[in-house]
């Protein structure tokens, strides 16, 4: 653990190092203190009715004994939330292996091609089905479904991944359970809250109750026995991916130096790090390493990457928008290193295993989604303003505060090392 008091930035290689920072930075108060045994009771009576639910709905004995035919999994989200998921689909298929799995995915309102590019070629599952809703919708009193969208599926055990009881979410979670029972399953796991909805006074004592989400499959297969998959690519392999991303970095460059990538985009502007500090970072790590700098991202985050090629005096190559997300998943596996803001990109390296430092907001607790890997270093910074939950946050302290000689330092532990 690397800390610079008077600025209170912190690296940290494990998810147990930052809470330790997090909780010694927060000692309790009778404030803290009362916030948390009202989550606390809340969840306990919450996860004792949601029990109740399932035991009148499912059978719920024996998970590890059953041989399931039909096996259903329910995710939220698109990129990093589906990487997160696959070590849990891993070790259901591995588990399973003459079982026909359907994976449904809702992707909200967000475009679903991340998904559909993380799932769709994996070999882990059988049927991808993408909604852009939750799949029951309360009409009234009533809950309803449309079958269509459903038909042909068999249901002998529903896995319920999405991360809404992780958000404190019990409106969504019912509504979960009542989907498993409309598809007609007989046994059904991943129904849990683990927090209060967050807001108002209860912000600065979250991070203390919310899962760590690409470690919270762990919680859902220990019902069925299983462990996840984890410190492995599993990610889809496309050598036509490989040569074509070989290709577009030719173009930009004649060199064959190692390949670095820096993704400085994100979903919120709220989780990117200045782009002129990763242009810094850029020209430093071309100029002491003698490698290929590759700005990645999605078309829309083009003006960001030009700011980062202008600050790193045009030492780097501009792929944002030009490479599809398979493409990127080749260019990490090749990739020397990464640098990238909290995002999907941070744990398909994370899975590939290509040494990672990853760039942290604390608008939310960075322990919600610091990554799965043996090669990721994350940074933070802890401010007076921690735990905002403001996603659309325009002042962002807490990232600003994160110097270039914080990220380069984790870099080059990185780099140097044999």
């Amino acid at each position: 653990m690397n800390q610079r008091k008077h600025e209170k930035v912190f690296t940290v290689r494990s998810l147990e190092e930052a809470r330790d920072i997090l909780f010694s930075a927060d000692p309790p108060g009778i404030k803290t203190l009362i916030s948390t045994l009202f989550i606390k009771t809340w969840v306990f009576g919450a996860n004792c009715v949601l029990r109740i639910s399932k035991y009148i709905l499912f059978k719920e004995w024996r998970y590890s004994t059953e041989e399931f035919s039909n096996i259903v999994i329910y995710t939220v989200g698109i990129v990093g939330d589906n990487v997160v998921m696959l070590p849990a689909l891993a070790a259901i298929r591995r588990r399973y292996p003459e079982a026909t799995i359907t994976v449904i995915t809702n992707c909200q309102i967000w475009d679903p091609q991340g998904a559909v590019s993380i799932l769709k070629p994996s070999p882990y599952k059988d049927r991808l089905i993408v909604l852009n809703d939750h799949p029951v919708q309360r009409r009234g009193l009533h809950l309803q479904m449309d079958k269509t969208k459903f038909e042909g599926i068999g249901c002998d055990l529903f896995v319920n991944l999405s991360p809404f009881g992780n958000r404190g979410w019990i409106g969504a979670v019912f509504r979960e359970m009542f989907f498993a029972r409309m598809l007609g399953a007989k046994y059904a796991v991943g129904f849990r809250m683990s927090t209060y909805n967050r807001g108002g006074i209860l912000n600065r004592v979250q991070y203390r109750f919310v899962k760590n989400e690409p470690r919270r499959s762990r919680e859902v297969l220990r019902e069925l026995g299983l462990k996840p998959v984890e410190n492995e690519d599993l990610l889809f392999c496309d050598p036509l991916a490989k040569r074509s991303i070989l290709e577009k970095v030719k173009q930009s460059s004649n060199n064959h130096q190692p390949l670095f990538v820096i993704n400085p985009g994100a979903k919120f502007e709220s989780q990117c790090w200045p782009a002129k500090r990763f242009g810094n970072i850029a020209s430093r790590l071309a100029n002491h390493y003698d490698i290929i700098i590759v700005i990645t991202g999605i078309a829309k985050e083009k003006h960001i990457a030009e700011e980062v090629v202008k600050s790193s005096g045009d030492t780097a190559v501009n792929l944002v928008g030009e490479t599809n997300l398979q493409e990127l998943i080749e260019l990490l596996r090749i990739a020397k290193g990464c640098v990238t803001n909290d995002t999907g990109t941070m744990h398909l390296a994370a899975m590939i295993g290509v040494p990672t430092v990853a760039i942290f907001s604390t608008r939310h607790s960075p322990t919600h989604w610091l990554p799965v890997g043996e090669n990721v270093v994350s940074v933070f910074c802890i401010v007076d303003c921690i735990y905002c939950y403001n996603d659309f946050c325009d002042k962002l302290d807490c990232l600003n505060r994160i110097e270039v000689n914080d990220v380069f330092r984790a870099l080059k532990e990185f780099l140097d090392s044999p």
